[in-house]
């Protein structure tokens, strides 16, 4: 009777477990099929981002630090201004469509040092803040997040 009562038990102790695992494993795979929420500012948010950004450089803010202004927090990540160029003036070109469906702006750059022209993509993405990358910059973040 001890031998048939133990037995009952690892057999209710087995159940258990696996009912346990299997509930994980269900968890797990809900889990796997999501994705980090995609957050697409409507155009004229984003532009107003990307102008707010330009602005804070062109004005000699430093990169890195959250820019506060009226009604938007915007958040840059850009290598350029990061090596210490300096904005002369700049001019928003178009609105260019990216496969996953972000905000992307062709933007000609006039810095004053080292004095050139550039036209670069920003990609504007978030809610609060607004999120501005330059786009080799996004790429560098995406291949290190492990996002493609």
């Amino acid at each position: 009777m001890k031998r048939y009562k133990e037995r009952v038990r690892q057999k209710r102790w087995g159940q258990a477990c696996m009912g346990a695992m299997l509930v994980l494993f269900a968890w797990g795979l809900c889990g796997c099929s999501r994705k980090a929420p995609n957050y697409v500012p409507p155009r004229d948010l984003s532009r107003q981002a990307l102008e707010t950004a330009l602005n804070a450089w062109q004005s000699g803010r430093p990169v890195g630090k959250t820019i506060e202004a009226a009604s938007l927090r915007v958040q840059v990540v850009d290598s350029g201004w990061g090596k210490k160029q300096k904005l002369g003036s700049y001019e928003v070109l178009e609105e260019v469509s990216r496969p996953d469906g972000k905000r992307c702006f062709k933007t000609r750059l006039h810095l004053l040092k080292p004095q050139a022209t550039q036209e670069v993509h920003y990609i504007v993405m978030g809610k609060d803040p607004l999120w501005v990358f330059r786009e080799e910059d996004y790429k560098d973040y995406a291949s290190w997040e492990g996002y493609k």
